[in-house]
């Protein structure tokens, strides 16, 4: 029998769509979801890889083909979606790209790259999905962005340049469509141990992970399941008085 407490944490008969859904932190957000009782929906770059996820997750998960930097993407994900379940209640926008540089490196063409998938495609997603996250009479987005959208970082300044963009789309969304009943909120994660950070070669993980654990007060990487509690958490009932947020979980790097 549920403890009555944990009830508003659940997300019980909830229809959710994490982008970026195969691996990493969007892998760990799906993985919660389901445990959390959603039917999730969730998107890769390739079709086998994005069928493969669901496959794991099991029961009745879907996954989608998803290029988020092609032109016209977003919106037909929406109709994809529409037509295979009709009703969406979350939306978790994960997908994103790097393309680490030194500003006086970046290119035209990695700049629009960055901006297509890490601002436009979101932004176009959550607009196509508009109505049926109004539709659900409970919709929530959770937008993951990064520690870099706050305090801009050398060597990645076109990416954090990106992820402020989407923390103020976040915001004006969150006051657009507050009268639709939909809560958007975003998430900040600091370090995350995951491969697409990560070095393959092993010493040079190892440096790489100590340098990134002593810039935080608890000196250590996150591990993806602690991101995906909180993103849990801003998607769930627990949460329904937060819109318009930037929620942090960074073990302290912003303070």
């Amino acid at each position: 029998m549920m403890n009555t407490a944990d009830a508003p944490f659940r997300l019980d008969g909830k229809v959710v769509l994490v982008t970026g859904g195969t691996r990493g932190i969007g892998a760990a957000i799906a993985e919660e979801f389901v445990a959390a009782g959603a039917r999730v929906l969730l998107t890769g770059r390739k079709r086998a890889d994005a069928e493969a996820a669901a496959a794991r997750l099991g029961g009745d998960a879907i996954g989608f083909a998803y290029e988020s930097g092609v032109e016209g993407a977003p919106e037909a994900l929406a109709r994809a979606v529409l037509e295979a379940v009709g009703a969406l209640d979350v939306l978790v926008n994960n997908a994103a790209i790097l393309k680490p540089h030194f500003l006086t490196r970046v290119s035209h063409s990695e700049l629009d790259e960055l901006l297509s998938v890490n601002v436009k495609a979101p932004f176009f997603l959550c607009n196509g999905l508009h109505p049926l996250l109004k539709a659900s009479g409970r919709g929530a987005i959770v937008t993951i962005t990064a520690a870099g959208g706050h305090r801009p970082m050398p060597g990645i300044g076109a990416y954090c340049a990106s992820k402020a963009a989407l923390i103020n789309f976040t915001i004006a969304m969150a006051k657009e469509w507050a009268k639709d009943g939909i809560r958007v909120n975003a998430l900040t994660p600091g370090s995350v141990a995951t491969d697409a950070i990560l070095p393959k070669d092993l010493e040079k993980r190892e440096a790489f992970i100590a340098e990134m654990a002593s810039q935080n007060l608890l000196k250590r990487l996150a591990d993806p399941r602690e991101i995906a509690r909180a993103a849990r958490f801003l998607a769930s009932d627990a949460a329904s008085y937060m819109t318009g947020s930037i929620m942090t979980v960074d073990a302290g790097f912003l303070a």
